[in-house]
């Protein structure tokens, strides 16, 4: 495994449980900081369950239940469930550094060398299958003859967080107001306070926004409560990956943002990470060889990633079900 971040990681327990021997390789060291905060979904719940997670990925953060989306140019109002048929949980709202200390802690409980700090590349390392999960400058990815560029998603973004909850708005509840230069966001809980971003439109990646411009959207939200007194993050510029060309050769294969970085504003990222995790598990489990079963990864979970990096107006990208990410040998609660 190139790689232990969320994929990486995710998709080690996922093919240990399957009963493959794993190893993982981790360019940062393992004490390294991790900014920022995800929300997973559902069908990432369930997958979390799978590989024995799921409980204590709950504990350290919070449901989220709903979606609500305000156009404050129009004023239409949405709203939408975060609970999906087929999977017991609602979205999760973790904190990164959370997400990774657990999963890379059950690495250890299940027997899971993890060498941190240390980068290799797919030609250095021998094995039967070599996993790509080197993030959105996969250098897995090159390898494998992909020269897909990243490209700059036309927005930067800022988050912040405030230790206790804006008054007035529900809990647990995404809250997304549009305006006419981006997106704002917020999402509150009792004890773990108020988690905002605000993405901003940009002419260029090296293109900085004005914090006063980014926050002036916020004002006019009561996500204004907090803003003054939060902690900011830097501003970072956001980008995505077309989910085309190379995925997989007869023994390597890539997963996460390696083969399909989308901005945060699909909100898929993680889940999607994930997900890809427990399918490329299900996919060796059943196939008669490796390169067999990475064609099928790459059939069954590119058209996913199509789908949410240019989505058709009106429709959500596919989900997958809790059947399509249960490991047969694992016994359903």
């Amino acid at each position: 495994m190139i790689g232990g971040g969320i994929a990486g990681t995710t998709a080690a327990l996922a093919l240990a449980k399957i009963g493959a021997d794993v190893e993982v390789y981790e360019a940062a060291v393992r004490t390294a900081a991790e900014g920022g905060w995800v929300t997973l979904g559902p069908s990432a719940m369930t997958a979390l369950d799978q590989i024995g997670v799921g409980e204590r990925i709950r504990a350290v953060g919070f449901p989220v239940v709903e979606a609500r989306m305000v156009n404050t140019v129009t004023g239409q109002k949405d709203r939408l469930s975060r609970y999906e048929p087929g999977h017991r949980w609602s979205s999760t709202h973790v904190w990164r550094r959370d997400l990774l200390s657990v999963l890379r802690d059950r690495l250890d409980q299940v027997g899971i060398g993890c060498r941190f700090g240390l980068a290799v590349t797919a030609s250095e390392v021998s094995a039967d299958l070599v996993v790509g999960a080197d993030g959105a400058r996969s250098t897995t990815r090159r390898l494998l003859g992909n020269s897909t560029p990243l490209n700059f998603a036309g927005q930067v973004i800022r988050y912040g967080h405030h230790p206790m909850p804006v008054p007035g708005l529900p809990r647990h509840v995404l809250h997304f107001w549009t305006h006419p230069d981006g997106v704002i966001g917020y999402v509150g809980d009792d004890r773990d306070g108020s988690f905002w971003f605000s993405r901003h439109d940009a002419d260029a990646p090296t293109g900085m926004v004005e914090l006063a411009q980014l926050l002036r959207p916020l004002r006019a939200t009561p996500a204004a409560a907090v803003v003054d007194m939060s902690e900011l993050s830097d501003q970072y510029a956001l980008h995505e990956l077309d989910p085309s060309g190379i995925w997989n050769s007869t023994d390597t294969v890539l997963t996460g943002d390696a083969a399909h970085a989308v901005s945060p504003a699909a909100g898929r990222g993680a889940t999607s990470s994930i997900e890809d995790a427990l399918v490329l598990a299900r996919s060796l489990r059943q196939a008669d060889t490796i390169a067999a079963a990475l064609d099928v990864y790459t059939a069954t979970r590119r058209p996913v990633a199509e789908a949410t990096y240019r989505p058709m107006p009106g429709h959500r990208p596919p989900r997958p079900t809790a059947d399509d990410l249960f490991l047969d040998e694992i016994v359903r609660k």
